[in-house]
C-alpha cells in the first residue's frame, strides 16, 4: 500500500498528510477530562492506553505490556480481569502467550474463547450471510476528490444504527481556508478505522474489543464495563461513551429499538442494559455485511465518494484503490494499519 506524504494534496484545497492528521487530533477528547467522568484509575488509564499505542508502533510488546500492567489492572478491575484473557494485537489469536499468562493475574485462553461465547448466546459475531462467505477483510476507500461535506453519511449512520445524542460514528471533519470571497474547505469522513493493530484491543483489561476476522473490531457490549481506557488508547477519536440519553423530545419512541449491531438487536433502551454504559463505535454496519448490503454510509453518500469491499481479494474494486498511488491512511505514523484508506 503507498506510504503517505505531506505533499500538497489535489482535490483537497491547501491540506496534506499531515494537516489532516492534525484535523483528528483537534477532534480527539482530552484523555484526563474524559476519564475523570468515569470511577476508574484516570492515571492507569493514560499510562495504559499511551503504551498501547506504543505496542501498535511496534515499540513494546504485549508481553512486556501485560507485564507492566498486571498488578495494577488486577488492584483496580479485580475479578473482571483474571477471568478473561490479556489481548495482544501483536498474536494471531489475539492473546499473549500462555507460558506468559502463566505467570500473571489474568486467564489463560484465547480471544477465541470470547468469540465462542458470543457465538453460543446468538449475538451473530462471526456469522455470515447471503452476502459474505466468511473469507473477506472488509476495508473502505473514501475519495477525498469527491466527498462534498454535505454529512448525508452521518445522518444515515445514526437512523441505521439508532446512536443516542453524543454518539455519531460517522462524522466529516471540516476544515475551511482562505478568507472570503476566496474561500475553500477540506471535508474529511472519519468512520472506525477498523485497524489491523488496533491499540483499543490491546488496552481493554476485560477483552471486552477484539477483532474479528473480518477485519471489523468489535465490542462485547455485555462484558464492556464502560472504562473508557480504549477511548483514549484511540488515535483517531472514533470511541464514543452511550451515557443512556435518547432522543425523546425530538423523535417519538426513538430509545423503542436500539440498533442490531454485531447481529443483535437489543430491543427498547432503558435502564443500564447494554449498550448503555458501554463504549460504542462504527462497525462498518456488520448487520447489513451479512445480509449483502453495503454500510449504510457508502449507500446513501450522494458524491459516491465511498467504497466497500474485500481488502484480501485482489481483483476487487476496493482493493485496487487501497493500492492506488493515490491512496494513503491518517495517521500511518501510529502503525495501527487501518482498513480505511484515502484517495487524495
Amino acid at each position: 500500500m503507498s506510504g503517505a506524504s505531506d505533499d500538497r494534496l489535489p482535490g483537497v484545497p491547501d491540506a496534506g498528510a499531515a494537516d489532516l492528521d492534525a484535523m483528528v487530533d483537534d477532534e480527539a477528547a482530552d484523555p484526563r477530562a474524559e476519564l475523570s467522568k468515569t470511577d476508574h484509575d484516570t492515571d492507569l488509564g493514560i499510562a495504559m492506553a499511551e503504551d498501547a499505542k506504543r505496542v501498535s508502533r511496534g515499540e513494546l510488546s504485549a508481553e512486556e505490556y501485560w507485564e507492566r500492567y498486571d498488578e495494577a489492572a488486577e488492584r483496580e478491575f479485580g475479578d473482571t480481569y483474571r477471568e478473561t484473557p490479556n489481548p495482544s494485537i501483536e498474536s494471531g489469536d489475539q492473546t499473549i502467550a500462555d507460558e506468559t499468562a502463566d505467570s500473571l493475574g489474568c486467564s489463560v485462553g484465547s480471544m477465541d474463547s470470547v468469540a465462542c461465547e458470543l457465538s453460543a448466546d446468538g449475538d451473530g459475531a462471526d456469522a455470515t450471510g447471503d452476502g459474505a462467505d466468511g473469507d473477506e477483510r472488509w476495508g473502505m476507500v473514501i475519495d477525498l476528490q469527491k466527498c462534498v461535506g454535505c454529512d448525508s453519511c452521518t445522518v444515515a449512520c445514526k437512523a441505521e444504527n439508532r446512536t443516542p445524542p453524543g454518539v455519531s460514528y460517522n462524522v466529516v471533519m471540516e476544515e475551511e481556508h482562505g478568507e472570503f470571497p476566496e474561500v475553500t474547505r477540506t471535508n474529511v469522513p472519519r468512520p472506525c478505522m477498523q485497524c489491523e493493530n488496533p491499540p483499543c484491543v490491546q488496552v481493554c483489561p476485560v477483552s471486552a474489543t477484539y477483532k474479528m476476522d473480518n477485519g471489523v473490531v468489535n465490542v462485547d457490549y455485555d462484558r464492556c464495563i464502560g472504562c473508557r481506557y480504549c477511548m483514549i488508547a484511540c488515535p483517531y477519536g472514533a470511541r464514543y461513551f452511550d451515557f443512556g440519553e435518547n432522543y425523546d423530545d425530538e423523535v417519538d419512541e426513538a430509545g423503542e429499538v436500539t440498533s442490531p449491531e454485531y447481529g443483535v438487536d437489543r430491543g427498547k433502551r432503558e435502564g443500564d442494559e447494554s449498550p448503555v454504559g458501554n463504549v460504542r463505535k462504527c462497525s462498518f454496519c456488520t448487520h447489513r455485511l451479512e445480509r449483502g448490503e453495503e454500510p449504510a454510509c457508502v449507500e446513501t453518500c450522494v458524491g459516491d465518494a465511498r467504497n466497500m469491499g474485500d481488502l484480501d481479494d485482489p481483483d476487487s474494486e476496493v482493493s485496487e484503490m487501497a493500492d492506488s498511488s493515490r491512496a494513503f491512511q491518517l495517521k500511518e505514523s501510529e502503525g495501527t494499519d487501518p482498513n480505511v484508506y484515502y484517495l487524495k
